[in-house]
């Protein structure tokens, strides 16, 4: 057994040494399955200070409680243990030290991963170099008290999987983002959302130009959170102007479940227009009646008009008509 694996062993609760021992004893005194992975992991680990000598940042120490800690979480720790990748643990721990260096060989490792996904965004009006740009800050750069992304990386299964969904979803924000701002634009142009006298204690604390700046933010961000089926179904029924039985023909539902997706859309658009508006304004969600209610009344005029636009260049959750 190695002197890693040791130190591993050491790093992990009681009862999950247990686990490893009692679910992977060999037979007539054999290793068992674990020692014999720990045995195999010196090598690995080996082999990873050879591909990257300038990780002394990450030392065989921390190392091993990061994979302790990890072996701990999972539900069967010897499973997890065959799926181990110790080089790509390494070089993600590495990277969440914010080494510029690791940062550069992780790039150079898993360049086409990152080109994948972001050819799959060609069609936002920002540049590839500013989308890797935020993907850098996404991953390596911690925020708000909260390790870089990077860390989050388990070590069980490749690195180069766990990046891509990781990337998609990071990226797939900035599209809905750019939405956002594009439906704000077509809000504000029109003047689609009217409102109403603003109540003595809203006037008191912001102008009406303020709420109707701030209200149009609000929508725009409402309609880009909604569920994929719920955009859809808004759409068919205000721009594309189809009846519930055509919206169940098309998709093979009953025309009681495109009633009542409309209806929980229109429900979730008002209400999270009303929540992201109080927190804008920094306001009591109640103080915001009138103006939530006159917004939901034109609310038919709103969609027809900002349901028009492009979809973001990706969702992968996206519905398709069957």
């Amino acid at each position: 057994m190695s002197e890693w694996w040791n130190q591993v062993q050491g790093a992990l609760p009681d009862g999950v040494r247990a686990r490893l021992g009692a679910g992977a004893a060999g037979a007539a005194g054999a290793p068992g399955a674990a020692d014999a992975r720990g045995a195999q992991l010196a090598g690995e680990l080996a082999a990873a200070r050879a591909q990257w000598p300038e990780a002394a940042a990450v030392t065989d120490a921390a190392l091993a409680a990061a994979l302790a800690e990890r072996l701990a979480a999972q539900k069967d720790p010897v499973a997890a243990l065959a799926r181990l990748r110790l080089g790509d643990l390494l070089l993600a721990q590495w990277c969440a030290t914010g080494d510029p260096r690791a940062i550069a060989a992780f790039e150079r490792t898993h360049r086409a991963d990152v080109d994948g996904v972001l050819a799959r965004f060609r069609r936002l009006s920002v540049t590839q170099d500013e989308l890797l740009q935020t993907l850098r800050i996404k991953l390596f750069v911690a925020a708000a008290g909260r390790p870089a992304r990077i860390a989050d990386y388990s070590g069980f299964g490749f690195l180069q999987n766990w990046l891509r969904v990781t990337a998609l979803r990071a990226l797939v924000d900035v599209a809905r983002g750019e939405q956002a701002r594009r439906l704000e634009e077509l809000l504000a142009d029109d003047d689609l959302i009217g409102l109403p006298a603003l109540g003595p204690d809203l006037a008191a604390r912001v102008s009406r130009e303020e709420v109707g700046r701030a209200i149009k933010q609000a929508f725009a961000r409402a309609v880009t959170e909604l569920a994929p089926r719920e955009r859809n179904f808004l759409r068919h029924a205000h721009v594309d102007q189809l009846t519930l039985e055509q919206i169940a023909a098309t998709y093979s539902v009953h025309r009681a479940t495109v009633a009542r997706t409309l209806a929980q859309a229109r429900a979730n658009l008002v209400t999270a227009t009303r929540a992201a508006l109080a927190e804008q304004l920094g306001v009591e969600p109640g103080a915001l009646d009138s103006v939530v209610r006159a917004a939901d009344s034109r609310l038919d005029l709103s969609l027809s008009r900002v349901l028009r636009a492009p979809e973001p260049a990706i969702d992968p959750d996206a519905e398709a008509p069957t």
